[in-house]
């Protein structure tokens, strides 16, 4: 690893980068680029000095000076202009200091990829003779030891991430029940509106409307709080069910018990990229590999699209959480309205002469919040059963699924890299085909506890706010329960029998044969993904995962009212 000198004279002259050209073609050494990633080879030193356990660190605090410049991540937007600053890979916690663990974890981390190149070395690659291409390049307790590091350092900045993302959604959610609360104090000004129509009734009309204000108030913001409740709830238990962290930790996960598979190009791609995320909490690690390995087969614009497709992926799973906060407010909001416009018409009401009236319209009030209470506490249960068996389930697919993907991503790397006339088209098949496979799992897991979790909620709904019997939804019980079951643990079933079949495609093509040229690159290429999706597609509909998915969704929590019966004939 190369020593770095202070930031704006890298190699230390006197004469600053900005306009030294070393290599008298034009072009200013800090802008040079010479890997073409768009990142000038000066920001990139800056950016490695984390890991340089002899760069100067004059005032002793575990950050590097040449880091220290205001604008740590390197992104041309000073640090204190960000909403959310960065702060060192190594801070863990994110709080701006390095504590001596931290200090200790970047010293360890720095001596260990101290011999691992800085970038993707494809010329290490290219050099390799004929019979030893699929050669290892590491051994496996050192290959297991580097993504262990960067795990640890990797998950903790990711989770911290999503937890204050979490924190900002329930701020927003507190600040748009407290201003739709605030919207009761136009009630006051009823009198106004209806002081034609109920001539020599203002004194009621003002009383009743500042009871309405109040009441609207209360009852928004109690409803408010209910609600809340239950996201707080299901934000503290999103860290065992988030897709994103899921798909992080399965992959470093994969790295780490399938070491064995990936160590041909262990130290010339794997590694280079596992200690590039340190850098990057919020790109998915799977797609960092699947950029660098464009620096290994430099016409393989596959893994671009490939890795666009799996950020969209990830983005997907990321807004869900955006795109339930919005459906718990409509459900809120609809909730609410029967209630609301109670309390709305209580100065006319109370106008036109209605006896009680606002002791009627209050107490309906309060009890609709009771009901709604005692519904999301019997809904916060429900959530907990599935967040345990789905947290299960998650973990235990996810691992196996990106496993397939790395696996393939590198089996790919080595085809195009070595083999005559390799495809790009048959590469595209390969991961894309891999990626349906891995969403296949996520969605079923995903759409079966939200169908679940809605109808329940709206079953407890029922039973409190308006004293339906739970018996009267026996059938969902019955049927749905099962249903969401199935289709949570068949997932699991399925990858541990694919996974042993997987296992069986590839020694059976690819043996111990280290020649590229030996292999049945198209067979065992396209076997695989397609024993995943069409195996996973055909077993789901067999054991009725669809039906089971139908029910959960269409299931109707409001009974159809009963025919009415057809009048006598008269004689």
């Amino acid at each position: 690893m190369e020593h770095h000198a202070t930031v704006g004279d890298a190699d230390g002259d006197g004469i600053p980068d900005a306009t030294e050209d070393k290599d008298h073609d034009g072009v200013p050494d800090s802008k040079e680029d010479s890997d073409g990633d768009g990142v000038s080879d000066m920001d990139e030193q800056v950016m490695e000095a984390d890991v340089d356990v002899n760069a100067p660190d004059a005032d002793g605090d575990g950050v590097p000076d040449a880091q220290e410049d205001g604008d740590i991540d390197n992104d041309g937007v000073p640090d204190a202009e960000q909403e959310d600053p960065p702060t060192s890979p190594f801070d863990e916690d994110g709080d701006g200091k390095m504590s001596p663990e931290e200090i200790a974890d970047r010293k360890e981390f720095g001596e260990f990829f101290d011999d691992i190149p800085n970038q993707p070395d494809a010329k290490a690659l290219e050099s390799r003779p004929n019979d030893s291409e699929l050669k290892p390049s590491i051994s496996v307790d050192m290959f297991r030891k580097g993504v262990r590091l960067v795990k640890k350092i990797v998950l903790a900045k990711m989770e911290k991430k999503i937890a204050k993302s979490s924190d900002k959604k329930m701020k927003k959610i507190s600040l748009i029940i407290s201003g739709v609360s605030l919207l009761g104090l136009l009630l006051l000004f009823m009198p106004l509106v209806l002081a034609k129509k109920y001539p020599g009734q203002g004194k009621n009309l003002v009383k009743y409307s500042a009871l309405a204000a109040v009441t609207f108030v209360v009852t928004v913001n109690l409803f408010g709080g209910v609600l809340y409740g239950l996201r707080v709830v299901q934000g503290a238990l999103s860290s065992y069910t988030n897709p994103s962290i899921a798909i992080a930790a399965g992959t470093f996960d994969a790295l780490d018990d399938n070491a064995e598979h990936f160590l041909s190009t262990g130290k010339e791609l794997f590694m280079p990229t596992v200690e590039q995320i340190r850098n990057s909490p919020d790109e998915q690690p799977s797609v960092a590999l699947l950029g660098n390995g464009l620096k290994i087969v430099k016409d393989a614009k596959v893994f671009l699209s490939i890795a666009k497709m799996f950020k969209k992926v990830d983005f997907v799973f990321k807004v869900l959480p955006i795109i339930l906060t919005f459906v718990a407010l409509l459900l809120f909001v609809l909730a609410i309205r029967p209630t609301l416009t109670e309390i709305i018409k209580l100065p006319a009401r109370a106008a036109s002469g209605e006896a009680g009236v606002g002791r009627e319209v209050v107490a309906n009030s309060m009890r609709r919040v009771k009901g709604e209470l005692i519904a999301s506490l019997g809904t916060i249960g429900v959530l907990v059963v599935l967040t345990v068996v789905s947290g299960l389930v998650l973990s235990q697919v996810v691992k196996p699924a990106l496993f397939a993907f790395l696996d393939y991503f590198s089996l790919t790397v080595q085809y195009l890299q070595f083999a005559e006339g390799a495809s790009s088209g048959l590469v595209f098949m390969t991961l894309f085909s891999v990626i349906l496979f891995l969403v296949f799992n996520l969605a079923t897991l995903i759409l079966s506890t939200a169908f679940f979790l809605g109808k329940s909620q709206k079953i407890f709904q029922q039973r409190f706010n308006e004293g339906t019997p739970l018996s009267t939804h026996a059938r969902f019980f019955k049927w749905g329960t099962p249903s969401v079951l199935l289709v949570q643990v068949f997932p699991l079933i399925f990858i541990l029998i694919a996974g042993k079949a997987l296992a069986a495609i590839e020694n059976s093509v690819k043996g111990t044969e280290l020649n590229a040229e030996s292999i049945s690159w198209g067979k065992m290429l396209m076997a695989g993904p397609g024993f995943l999706v069409v195996g996973f597609v055909v077993l789901f509909w067999a054991v009725r995962g669809m039906k089971a998915l139908k029910f959960l969704a269409t299931y109707k929590v409001k009974p159809k009212a009963p025919k009415a019966a057809k009048a006598p004939e008269a004689a």
